[in-house]
Parts: structure tokens; sequence; C-alpha cells
């Protein structure tokens, strides 16, 4: 598929399209990231533990990344006109069963998953847009307008969920996608009706993947060996179908590529850190040590998310001074510093995790580049597409399975690490410690078994 350059092609006006296209993106972000601040808010609202609640953002990761490769299916045969409208339908729908149903917390999960059905499609469709209209000079600043966008979003969303939640309601979050109706007509008038050829999504392959990390998930709320035994056969039935089925959406050679499932064991420890820390254990933390309201938590992401971004648009010019395995040796260690250093500093001043924070984000920003380049150093040039839609929903599942694993460990208040003046503060100094654990294992498996493997660079 060749790129268009030309701002006025026929069909398409490009200054104008995916300007609006970045737009409903970096929208459709701000509403997925406000949800992930609220959790303290709704074991209250609905008095259940943190493990219930986590299921309103594990199950929407989840789907974002399985609804991310479907979408990029099936816009080959389906006009992305038709299927951002179709993403947009899916969002109000979510959000209006969201805000009516909003006092069954049942309805609540299931309104976010619909919701999320659609928020899929933003990012990938604009990813796709710009690799079919845009030049291979032009493609890289807006592929980069992207990546900067993701954490202002990050930021907008976060201080939306704080503000709301503290001074009007929680469910009046489900509110505000419906703004995106407002993109309807523009998109309609502007994008052009395409079609290509008949495309195939494997509808069986995005089940097996999909039950193989809801058992995952399942081992953390409602831990029993007979979940351990579903958990090995979905794998089983996953592994076997992929080997067997020409179709399917991946096939078992990217398996045997040693690097690329080495490096997916280190997006799984690395992004389960990240979104335990920073979008759920961060939250709680501070609501319960501290009695902060969720508008001050969600300022803390101001300069943490302003710095990421930075630290993201710098890291070509880093690449040129480092190579991938120092970039990923230093981003591993500060990640987990960040969250080990956090022990020593609970029960002092709440302003020392403003700085934490942007440690933190600022590793992720740093690692996820180098990471990937390092996964696809062995992989044939026809199989790129399709190694990085998989890392790109194995780096979701890696997310949702970081929210269980911390509000596990948040619900059982027993645990404690015998550092700090109160019971709150030692029992949240120990899940600091099980969600530092999993980035020392990263250092640890990096070092012995990807750096070994990575290429001179």
């Amino acid at each position: 598929m060749s790129a268009i350059n030309n701002a006025d092609t026929p069909g398409i006006r490009v200054n104008l399209v995916i300007p609006l296209i970045l737009l409903l993106m970096i929208f459709s972000i701000c509403v997925d990231n406000s949800f992930n601040i609220i959790s303290p808010d709704l074991v209250k609202y609905f008095n259940i533990d943190a493990t219930t609640v986590s299921w309103q953002l594990t199950l929407a990761r989840l789907i974002v990344g399985i609804g991310s490769i479907v979408y990029a299916a099936l816009a080959d045969s389906i006009s992305i006109r038709k299927l951002l409208v179709a993403g947009i339908v899916l969002i109000c729908v979510g959000s209006i069963i969201g805000y009516i149903f909003h006092f069954s917390y049942t309805m609540v999960v299931v309104a976010r998953v619909i919701q999320s059905c659609g928020l899929g499609a933003t990012e990938t469709l604009y990813l796709i847009t710009v690799a079919k209209y845009l030049s291979a000079s032009e493609q890289k600043k807006y592929m980069g307008f992207s990546t900067s966008s993701f954490q202002i979003a990050t930021v907008i969303g976060m201080l939306t969920g704080g503000f709301l939640a503290t001074f009007f309601t929680w469910y009046s979050l489900f509110l505000l996608p419906l703004f995106t109706l407002v993109f309807v007509p523009f998109i309609w008038k502007y994008m052009p009706e395409t079609s290509g050829k008949k495309s195939h999504v494997d509808i069986i392959g995005m089940i097996l993947i999909g039950c193989v990390a809801t058992t995952v998930l399942l081992s953390f709320s409602a831990f029993s060996w007979w979940v351990v035994l579903a958990f090995v056969i979905s794998c089983a039935l996953f592994y076997t179908y992929i080997s067997k089925c020409k179709s399917a959406f991946i096939d078992n050679t990217f398996f045997h590529n040693k690097i690329f499932v080495s490096v997916l064991i280190i997006t799984l420890l690395s992004y389960a850190v990240e979104s335990a820390y920073a979008f759920n254990v961060f939250g709680f933390m501070l609501t319960s040590a501290y009695s902060a309201l969720l508008d001050k938590v969600s300022m803390f992401f101001i300069p943490a998310c302003l710095c990421a971004a930075v630290v993201g648009s710098l890291s070509g010019k880093i690449g040129q001074h480092f190579s991938s395995k120092q970039c990923i040796y230093a981003a591993l260690i500060l990640m987990t510093v960040s969250v080990l250093g956090s022990i020593l500093l609970l029960g002092h001043p709440i302003e020392f995790f403003a700085i934490t924070l942007v440690i933190f984000l600022s590793s992720f920003a740093l690692l996820y580049a180098p990471l990937i380049d390092t996964s696809l150093q062995d992989m044939a040039e026809n199989k790129l597409g399709t190694a990085l839609g998989f890392y790109n929903l194995f780096l979701s599942i890696a997310m949702s399975i970081g929210y269980s694993y911390s509000s596990f460990f948040i619900d059982r208040r027993y645990l404690m690490l015998s550092i700090g003046s109160t019971p709150i503060i030692q029992h949240y100094n120990a899940v600091l410690l099980a969600c530092g654990a999993l980035g020392v294992i990263a250092i640890i498996f990096f070092g012995l078994v990807v750096a070994p493997k990575m290429r001179k660079a």
C-alpha cells in the first residue's frame, strides 16, 4: 500500500483528516485513562475490594488490545470511515449503559467492555490512516505526534477523572465520551468511502488468547486449581490452534524466535509494574496513607507525563549515543528504584511522590522503542506487522495482569513490611515491595537471558 503525499489527494483532505483522527485518538485515550484513577472511589461506592474493582480496568485494557488487531484486519476490507463511526457508536452505547446502570458494578464492567470495543479503534485506525495516505517522512512526524499525544492525553485523562470524581460523581465520567458524537459528521464528510480485498478476522484465535489472559487474571482474584487447569487447557488449545490453522492471526513460528519470546517476558514483567504502580497502587496509597483526594493525586501526573513526553520525543537522539541494551538496562533500573524507593518515602511529605512518578513514567518512555527494536531484530520482514500487533496485544495483557496483581496485594491487609510508623504505611510498603520484586526479576532476566542475545549497537 503506497503512501500518498498530497494534502489535496482526491477523496481525502489529509491536512484536515489526519489531525481530526489524532484529536479523536487523544480524546479516546483521555476517556480510558480517566477511569484508571477512580478505583478508590469505586471501592467505597460499591463496598467491594480492590481486586473486584480492578476488573473494570483489566477487561477494558484486554479488550482494547484485542480490538486493535481486529480493527487492523477489518481496515483492509471495510472503509476507515465506517470503522471509526462504528467505534464511536460503541463508545457511546457503553457510556450510556454505564451512566444509567451505575448502581450495579456488574453493569459498570459490561459498560466498560462495550466502551473499550470502540476505544480500541481510534489509535489503530489513526496509525493505519497515516501509513496509507502519508509519505515515509511525514509518517515519522505523525507517528511521533502519536507518542507525545499519548502522554498528554494521559495527563488530561487523569486530571479529568480526579476532578470529576472529587467535585461531582465518578459516574459522571460516562457522560464525557458522548462528545465523540461531534466527530461523526466530519469523519463522514471528509473520510473517503474505500473498500479493498476481503480480510479475515481470526475470531477463534482472539477468543483463545482472551481465555488465556482471563484465566491468568482470575488466578489473582479467585485462585483455585480449576483456574490453573483452565489456564493450562487454554494455553494448549491456543498453541495447537496456531500450529494447525494457516489463517491464525499469529503462527507458532513466532514462539520459536527466542529473542522475541524473551522480550515478551520482559514486556510482561515491566508493563505489569507500570500499571500496578502508576495506575493502581499510586492512587490507593496516597488516598489511604495521606487522605489525599483524587483531584490532588491526579495533579502528580502532570509533571510526570510531561517529562515522559519529553523523554519519548528525545528517544531518537538518546539512541544515537547509547545502545538499546544500555537504554533498556537504565529504564528497568530506574523503574525498579522508583518503586522500591517509595518504601523509604512513604510517611514523609507527599510531594516526594511527584519525583518518584516522574522517574517512573520517564523510564517507560525510554524503554518502549529499544524494547520493540530488540524484539524484532531476528524477525522476518514479512512478519513485522503481525509481530508488532501481537506485541501491542501482549502489552495490553501485561497491563491487565498488573492491575490484578497489585489489587491482590492491596486487599491483603495483613501483609506488612516493618518499615513505617502506622499499619497502613507498613501495608503499602509491602505492596510496593511486591511490585518492585517484578522489576528486580525483569532486570535479572534481561541480564541473563536477553542481553547476551542482543546485537551490538
